[in-house]
């Protein structure tokens, strides 16, 4: 469970698994990175409709880039099999050509599954992300780390996991 707190001191808590196996990506456009990275994580890859999911994040990054600049973009899309939030974490150190509101490469993919009836919760994990990224201390150390246990104890640091 993921404990997000907004304003006015209200708390959320999210049912999400974070699959952050440190996904060293090896494409280098934004297709083939998404495609990867669904293709390697544990949570996505076992599902019987991977290709349809992919589907709907490409679709989403048609209609609109999710790359958000500052070397990150956050790929999403509905995953009608899932009952949890997943969200999946990619590396690219060359670099991945993603047409980012800046123009830039992006070097951290995260992408996030959503369970079409957890929309709230997907959205208020989406802030929480991208709060997170517009820390550069945090984006370094995700870049900086190559160790998986460390990488979610920095996941865990930055973001309240309840179990």
């Amino acid at each position: 469970m993921l404990k997000i707190e907004l304003a006015d001191n209200i708390i959320v808590m999210i049912d999400v698994v974070f699959d952050c196996n440190l996904c060293e990506l090896e494409a280098t456009d934004k297709y083939g990175a998404i495609k990867e990275l669904t293709s390697k994580t544990e949570s996505l890859k076992s599902l019987s409709s991977l290709e349809q999911f992919q589907d709907s994040v490409i679709k989403r990054e048609e209609e609109m880039s999710t790359g958000l600049g500052e070397g990150v973009a956050i790929a999403h899309g509905n995953c009608e099999e899932s009952k949890k939030l997943i969200v999946a974490l990619g590396i690219s150190h060359k670099g991945i050509e993603y047409n980012s509101i800046d123009n830039k490469p992006v070097h951290i993919l995260f992408l996030v599954a959503n369970p079409p009836d957890s929309q709230n919760e997907y959205l208020h994990l989406l802030s929480s992300i991208v709060r997170l990224l517009r820390q550069e201390n945090f984006r370094q150390k995700i870049l900086n780390t190559y160790d998986p246990v460390l990488l979610n104890s920095h996941l865990k640091k930055y973001m309240t996991l309840v179990n």
